[in-house]
C-alpha cells in the first residue's frame, strides 16, 4: 500500500528560534575572521533577495550546529500536525528537512521529545543550506526514490510553498504556508 509524505521545515514552522545565518557583506554589521557580516534571522531571509554582492557560503550557519535548547519554542499548531503524522505512521512517511547541517540532528530531536513527539517516527534531513530551490530539488528526489501517492508539506518559505507543485511532481501535494508574527501563528492551506 503506497504511503504519504510529510514533510515539515524546523525554523519557525515547528520552533521559534533565535539562530542566526551569517550573511556576508560589505554594509556587515558584525566581523568575524576579519569578514563583515549581517545576522538573518531563517525566518527574514526567506522573506527577501540578497543584492548580488551579498552571498551565504558553509560558513554562514556556524550558529546553526546546534539548537538552544533553552531559548526554543515550539509552535504549537504545527507541533500538533507532526504529532498527528508521526501516530499514523502507517500512513505516513514524516521528515523534518531544515536548513541545518546534519549535527544539529540530536538537539532537534531531543526538542522534539520534550514536547512529546515520537521521534523513532521522524527521519530527520539536514541540508546545510538555506537555497529555497535546493530544498525543492532534495524533496524531489526523495519523492521519485519513493512510491508516494501524495504529500503534505509544511514550510514557513513562501518560495517552496509557491513553486513545489511546478518541480514535476506527479503526486498530489498539500502546501501548508505556516507564517509566525510576534505570538500568533497562521496556517495557510494553498490549494493546487
Amino acid at each position: 500500500m503506497a504511503k504519504c509524505i510529510a514533510i515539515f521545515d524546523f525554523d519557525y514552522t515547528l520552533a521559534k528560534t533565535n539562530e542566526k545565518i551569517w550573511v556576508w557583506s560589505p554594509r556587515g554589521t558584525r566581523v568575524y575572521d576579519g569578514k563583515k557580516y549581517i545576522p538573518y534571522h531563517p525566518s527574514v531571509l526567506a522573506k527577501i533577495n540578497l543584492p548580488k554582492d551579498e552571498r551565504i557560503d558553509d560558513s554562514s550557519f556556524k550558529e546553526f550546529y546546534s539548537l538552544d535548547l533553552s531559548r526554543t519554542k515550539p509552535i504549537n499548531i504545527t507541533m500538533q500536525l507532526l504529532n498527528y503524522h508521526t501516530a499514523n505512521y502507517r500512513k505516513y512517511d514524516t521528515y523534518i528537512l531544515t536548513a541545518r547541517p546534519k549535527d544539529a540532528q540530536n538537539d532537534i530531536l531531543n526538542f522534539l521529545q520534550q514536547n512529546k513527539i515520537d521521534t523513532d517516527r521522524v527521519r530527520y534531513m539536514g541540508l546545510k543550506n538555506s537555497d529555497p530551490k535546493i530544498k525543492i530539488e532534495f524533496i524531489k528526489s526523495v519523492i521519485l526514490n519513493k512510491k508516494y501517492n501524495s504529500m503534505f508539506i509544511y514550510e514557513d518559505n513562501s518560495f517552496v510553498i509557491k513553486n513545489i507543485h511546478r518541480s514535476g511532481i506527479s503526486i498530489p501535494i498539500y502546501r501548508y504556508y505556516i507564517e509566525t508574527k510576534n505570538k500568533e501563528t497562521r496556517v495557510t492551506l494553498y490549494e493546487n
